[in-house]
């Protein structure tokens, strides 16, 4: 039996709660990806912790980021962290 298996036996609230917290960073994450370029031109090259689609933390390293957010008595798993760079990435296909 897996720990996620033991977990809702013991709180079957916890499925509930997953998701919620998945859709949160995943509409954090989007609103990232949506305002790229707003982000860009106050965030180049740095970091961003956002909550709730506003920006929490920055800091130009990873190691900073999530020292501020614990820092703050906060959990990493709250936010959607992005790195904004100065230019647009370039991929190539």
């Amino acid at each position: 039996m897996s720990l996620v298996e033991i977990k809702k036996q013991v709180d079957p609230s916890l499925d509930r709660e997953f998701l919620n917290k998945y859709r949160r960073l995943r509409e954090d994450l989007l609103w990232i990806l949506a305002n790229k370029e707003q982000l860009r031109s106050t965030y180049a090259n740095k970091y961003v912790a956002v909550e709730n689609k506003t920006v929490k933390f920055t800091d130009t390293t990873i190691e900073g980021i999530l020292f501020e957010i614990h820092a703050a008595g906060r959990q990493v798993e709250d936010f959607a962290i992005e790195y904004i760079g100065k230019q647009p990435a370039n991929f190539l296909f």
